[in-house]
Formats: C-alpha cells, structure tokens, sequence
C-alpha cells in the first residue's frame, strides 16, 4: 500500500488545476470562444490559459508524487515575514518610517553589516524613495494610524 504524506507540492497543483478548469467552464459557457465571423470571443484567452494552466498543473502533480517534502527552515521565511510586519507597521506607523526600520534591521542583524556600512545604506535607500517617489513623483504613502491621530 503507498502512503505519501500529502504536501503543498501537491496541493498547489490541484488548486491550480481547480482554477483552470473554472476558467475553461466560464470561457467556454459563459464568455463564448469562437464566433463563426467575428473570429474569437472575449472567453478565448481565460480557455486557452486554462487549459495551459490545467496542462501545467497536471504536469507538477505528477512530479511532486516523485519528490520528497521540502524542509522549511525558518530563515527561509524572513522576507514574508518581513513584509508582513512592514505591511502591519505600515498601518500604525506609516510606509516610509515601517521601510526605514526595516532597512535598518535587514541590514544590521540579518546581513550582519557594520553600522557604518548599515547608515550608509540606509541613507542611500531613504534618499532615493524620497527623493524619487515622495519629492519628485508625489507618491502619497500611507501615513498610518498614529500620524492620523495626531494630525486631526
């Protein structure tokens, strides 16, 4: 009797394929695929996606039968945790004070820069998003949570 542990390697594909078969159905029935004269229907392209799709996730279903599960060590997991906290900081604090922490811990603890190389860096990143997307583009970065009490 084979008893493979099931693994996201398996997982994703059925989901994958799940979803490309709904594209497939809604291309087919409800957006149309082919028109006699007109030539391709606005469901054309989600079919033919789908069915690469479908093709695709068949093919790394079949091959995460072979494989064995990944490890997942916890380092692995930094950038989305990172971007989590900055995602979460971002709401409280604001994007360009979540960033600059972020950069700051990034570099010091995690690549283990001096803290000189770490201030350079630092000031080379916040003067280039400020300079480029605050002052000259005039991207309006969240402000957070604390900034809006404050300013009302």
């Amino acid at each position: 009797m084979l008893t493979k542990k099931i693994s996201s390697k398996m997982v994703i594909p059925v989901v994958t394929a799940i979803i490309a078969i709904v594209f497939i159905y809604l291309g087919i029935t409800k957006y149309g695929f082919m028109h006699e004269v007109r030539g391709p229907l606005p469901g054309f392209f989600p079919t033919i996606i789908g069915f690469l799709l479908l093709g695709l996730s068949i093919l790394a279903f079949i091959g995460s039968l072979k494989e064995e599960s990944p490890g997942f060590p916890i380092a692995n997991w930094y950038p989305a945790l990172g971007v989590i906290a900055i995602m979460l900081s971002t709401l409280v604090i604001g994007m360009l004070p979540s960033l600059a922490i972020f950069v700051l811990l990034w570099l010091r603890w995690l690549e283990k820069f001096s803290w000189k190389a770490t201030l350079i860096g630092f000031a080379v990143i916040m003067a280039i998003v400020i300079g480029a997307f605050v002052m000259w583009l005039g991207v309006p970065f969240p402000k957070g949570f604390i900034y809006n009490l404050i300013a009302y």
